[in-house]
């Protein structure tokens, strides 16, 4: 059964929502938050008619082995900006007290992909493990590679994110480009999966995480898909991949 939850944000005082599955059973394995894409809603973490039944198959996956599985709503097309860091703070805390668990997971796609390292790579103490598809790791390179393209739209909604366009909010967009800040998540596994034809998040933002992991010891799981396209990463065949490499991981 799936629940929404209204929280009131510490960094606003407005209201703000999620979707929880909770465990099937008093056991709690651990928390798994996904985010959602740019222009879409939390709702997408639990939609089982899109991308080949992907979300069902993890909804399923997260019952079975004890898991809470959350969906913020984390301020729409935020991109992790502060107010939506200052909302997963808050569920991550209240869901670890709540379910007495230290156990917590990330996983987004596109923006939500970018998203989830953006929040690790800053909150690192707070996280588990990360998986991000497809995802953005250099916040400027990503602006500049949209405005004034048929993809404007989406860097006019980082600009409004960061309250400016890089030009004038550098430090914003920096400390929110995870490129910078890969050491940080050195002792924790991290997945990456990203299609080698993806036009709107070019998979050189990947390939430049994935080496500089390598370069300073992170745990990481990377898989390229030849041919693939934005959307290829959301596939359960290797979702799974990454959810039984996470458990192995803990159970060593």
């Amino acid at each position: 059964m799936v629940e929404e939850i209204t929280f009131v944000s510490d960094f606003d005082n407005s209201q703000q929502k999620y979707l929880i599955q909770k465990p099937r059973t008093s056991l709690c394995n651990g928390i798994f938050v996904y985010l959602h894409g740019a222009t879409n809603h939390m709702e997408q973490g639990f939609n089982k008619d899109i991308f080949g039944g992907t979300f069902g198959k993890l909804q399923e996956f997260f019952y079975k082995y004890h898991y809470v599985y959350v969906c913020p709503e984390y301020r729409g097309d935020s991109w992790m900006n502060e107010p939506a860091e200052s909302d997963i703070l808050f569920i991550i805390n209240s869901l670890r007290r709540c379910y007495q668990t230290e156990r917590v997971f990330l996983m987004g796609g596109s923006m939500g992909g970018t998203a989830a390292l953006i929040f690790s790579t800053r909150h690192p103490q707070l996280i588990s493990g990360v998986c991000a598809l497809c995802p953005a790791t250099n916040m400027i390179a990503l602006y500049h590679r949209w405005v004034h393209t048929e993809y404007d739209f989406l860097a006019k909604g980082i600009e409004i994110a960061y309250q400016g366009s890089p030009d004038k909010r550098p430090e914003e967009y920096r400390k929110r480009s995870s490129i910078y800040f890969v050491g940080t998540v050195k002792t924790k596994p991290v997945a990456i999966i990203h299609g080698d034809d993806d036009k709107l998040i070019s998979v050189e933002h990947s390939r430049n995480f994935v080496k500089e992991s390598i370069r300073q010891g992170v745990r990481i799981f990377y898989q390229e898909i030849r041919y693939g396209n934005h959307d290829s990463p959301v596939n359960w065949s290797l979702i799974e991949k990454v959810l039984l490499w996470f458990e192995f991981i803990q159970a060593q």
